[in-house]
């Protein structure tokens, strides 16, 4: 089974420019992704494992979180400046507890002249019963943490000026 989570915002800068702070940097993330406690810890460091930036498709992130856990993104595509996915190449214990795999995506499309529209995606492949019971609300503080990355995104820099941010939590199930 899976949940997709989902969030969203618009930002008044140009996709290349937006694509750039939000994907191509990826000591940026530690700035943006502050998670949502007490179940989504957020990001303390972030570096690409053997490159510098930007990632290729195929690199790998070694990612440090707040709580003291780690974990390792697998990068599946990056096309500036318009899509960045990932997977999980290792997760921590409550990522493995409740899911056997998270996949990323990030959308940035121009929006009016001159902006851009952010879409982040994540699909939770649920594992066993932990994943079907808690899934849906690990989803919800998932989410919240996206959109407050996301927001974090917006606000950075001088002169950037955003839309209010569109949330969608989408709870559909299917198979992996």
């Amino acid at each position: 089974m899976t949940i997709t989570v989902r969030a969203d915002v618009r930002i008044a800068r140009p996709v290349d420019v937006v694509f750039e702070l939000a994907a191509g940097r990826t000591a940026n993330l530690a700035r943006f992704f502050t998670g949502h406690k007490p179940l989504i810890p957020g990001i303390r460091s972030a570096a690409l494992v053997g490159r510098a930036d930007p990632p290729v498709a195929g690199s790998l992130r070694d990612v440090a979180l707040s709580d003291g856990t780690s974990i390792q993104e697998r990068v599946l595509a990056f096309e500036a400046p318009r899509l960045h996915r990932y997977d999980m190449a290792r997760m921590n214990l409550l990522q493995r507890v409740l899911c056997s795999n998270m996949v990323s995506e990030w959308r940035f499309e121009p929006d009016g002249e001159g902006a851009s529209r952010v879409t982040w995606e994540y699909a939770i492949h649920e594992r066993g019963l932990g994943g079907r019971l808690l899934g849906p609300l690990v989803a919800r503080h998932f989410q919240r943490a996206m959109q407050s990355c996301l927001d974090n995104v917006a606000g950075r820099g001088p002169g950037w000026l955003t839309a209010p941010a569109v949330v969608v939590f989408d709870h559909r199930r299917g198979t992996n």
